[in-house]
């Protein structure tokens, strides 16, 4: 998956080796996208429901050419509908999870020491789901279909970088660089956690579904926070939080076979091309405007 400021391309390749591509144009960003710390928030919730989307069409797609339906079986159309509602619940059911695994598991841990100090008892419960993060995401690397997930996002870097030094998007020159990237999510993820173990150390012990509530409610104020910090990073060339990230990464990306990098540079050729189109457009439109 790759996006630009106004459009965004899904490639996947189906089992058959043909590649498909799934591409738009995004609807015109908020005007609190431009404003300190709001557009934090705004751009998780965008990454969140690109991410269904692209989850979604994978599922519906990656699988073989398919043949006309016997009868008595479910319609095309029908059966992408129950794929995509499944695919709701599941996110869903995860979210649940992961609230569970990370937010209320650790507290109940926590909650073994006796701890009084509601200080040291939030930075013990946050070191505890830095910990449990941490072991989740090297437990689930070792998982084949997560290494192949990995292995794309390697190869999304590989091709990034490939734009970023101005050279043709080409396999060859692709396929020698590096599968770790400074402008990553897994950045923003490795701040988050950090930024959300201080604020939290700030609030009361998480012994109550009220303590619990407020929690999830400062998500979108952390995120916000830690995407301006990744921004400003990125201008001051804070080396420091671009290692941890760069650390991080080399979990959450794999090296990639040829295969998988073709497929990120279809991608992005795709999105390069939609958003110079659009580009275009939008220049005619103003020239329209003015004669």
């Amino acid at each position: 998956m790759m996006r630009t400021p106004h459009a965004l391309a899904i490639a996947i390749r189906r089992e058959d080796g043909e590649i498909l591509v799934k591409k738009g144009i995004l609807p015109s960003r908020h005007l609190l996208l431009k404003k300190p710390i709001s557009r934090g928030a705004i751009a998780l919730w965008e990454a969140l429901v690109i991410g269904y989307k692209a989850l979604a069409f994978s599922a519906q797609k990656s699988g073989k050419k398919k043949e006309p339906p016997p009868k008595g079986r479910v319609p095309p159309k029908a059966a992408k509908e129950i794929s995509g509602l499944a695919l709701g619940f599941t996110m869903v059911f995860a979210l649940g999870l992961a609230i569970l695994f990370f937010n209320l598991l650790p507290a109940s841990i926590t909650n073994l020491f006796q701890i009084k100090s509601s200080i040291l008892f939030n930075l013990v419960d946050g070191l505890i789901r830095l910990l449990f993060f941490f072991g989740y995401l090297l437990a689930i690397s070792r998982l084949k279909e997560i290494r192949r997930i990995f292995a794309y996002h390697g190869a999304e870097h590989k091709a990034v970088y490939t734009y970023e030094a101005e050279e043709d998007l080409t396999l060859e020159n692709a396929r020698d660089k590096s599968t770790l990237h400074p402008r990553c999510g897994t950045n923003f993820i490795l701040i988050f956690l950090i930024l959300s173990i201080l604020l939290f150390s700030l609030l009361g012990k998480a012994t109550s579904i009220e303590v619990h509530l407020l929690r999830l409610c400062l998500i979108p104020i952390i995120a916000a926070f830690a995407y301006e910090i990744i921004r400003f990073s990125m201008k001051k060339k804070w080396h420091f939080i671009n290692f941890l990230g760069l650390q991080l990464q080399k979990i959450t990306t794999k090296e990639p076979t040829d295969d998988q990098i073709e497929v990120a540079l279809v991608a992005l050729k795709e999105v390069l091309a939609l958003e110079e189109n659009e580009k275009q457009e939008n220049k005619s439109e103003i020239r329209s405007t003015k004669s």
